[in-house]
C-alpha cells in the first residue's frame, strides 16, 4: 500500500463510519482527556486526541493490514495532502455523541 492508496482508504473509512456502512468501538482510552482508540467494523484502527470530551484531532490510523503510516511526519518533506485531511477530519456534530460516544 502506497502512502496516496494509504490516504484515500482511510477517508474513504472515515465516510463509511459517517454514513452507516461501517461502525466503531471504543477499545482503550477515556473520551475526557487524551487518546481514545478504536476499532472499525472493516478492521482499522483509529486513535483520536480528546481534549476534555472534546473532539480534538486525529491522531493515528491502521489499516487492517497493520501496515504504518506516520501522519504526524517529523519532516515537512514526507508530510501530504491525505495526511493533512485525515488528521484535521471531524465527524459530523449530531454523530459525536452518537457513534464516537463523545459527551457533548
Amino acid at each position: 500500500m502506497t502512502r496516496e492508496e494509504f490516504c484515500e482508504a482511510a477517508l474513504r473509512e472515515l465516510h463509511r463510519i459517517e454514513s452507516g456502512e461501517a461502525s466503531v468501538e471504543l477499545v482503550a482510552g477515556d473520551i475526557l482527556a487524551g487518546k481514545v482508540e478504536y476499532q472499525t467494523s472493516g478492521g482499522w484502527m483509529i486513535v483520536v486526541f480528546s481534549d476534555g470530551d472534546v473532539w480534538d484531532y486525529v491522531r493515528a490510523m491502521t489499516p487492517p493490514t497493520k501496515q504504518h503510516f506516520e501522519i504526524w511526519p517529523e519532516q515537512e518533506k514526507d508530510d501530504c495532502e491525505g495526511f493533512r485531511k485525515i488528521r484535521a477530519y471531524h465527524p459530523p456534530a449530531a454523530q459525536l455523541k452518537a457513534i464516537w460516544g463523545f459527551l457533548s
